[in-house]
């Protein structure tokens, strides 16, 4: 009795953290927006140590990182980031493409004001993996 009490709470255990650790594009989405509000940590470009490698399987490369500054019309800051890049050899067809994106950064603070995905990447392709 006590090990079918026990096998199941494991099995319920293991698909519920299977079910919290799928990856999303809703769950990047929710971790973006819990970066507005919050000071930037670097304030120039730089490339990830890991950008054009394959970090995931053979589907996965790392993008090039935070790439470049510009500025918008209200004299904010733009910093804009290439963060990975979803090879065709996914199944999912429509995840395939590079997962670009920016934050509009206050000039004073420094505070992330908002962020969006940018021009020529996929919005799909910035996912949470387990």
């Amino acid at each position: 009795m006590i090990k079918s009490y026990f096998f199941k709470a494991c099995c319920i255990s293991l698909l519920l953290l299977l079910g919290c650790s799928a990856p999303g594009h809703d769950d990047y989405v929710n971790y973006e927006n819990s970066m507005v509000g919050t000071k930037v940590v670097y304030t120039e470009p730089y490339r990830f140590e890991m950008a054009g490698k394959l970090i995931r399987a053979d589907f996965l490369i790392g993008g090039p990182g935070f790439t470049h500054i510009t500025k918008d019309n209200q004299g904010n800051l733009i910093y804009h980031y290439s963060s990975e890049e979803v090879l065709p050899t996914y199944p999912k067809k429509e995840w395939v493409g590079k997962c670009m994106t920016y934050y509009v950064v206050d000039p004073d603070t420094l505070i992330i004001k908002s962020w969006g995905f940018d021009e020529g990447g996929d919005p799909l392709s910035c996912r949470t993996w387990p």
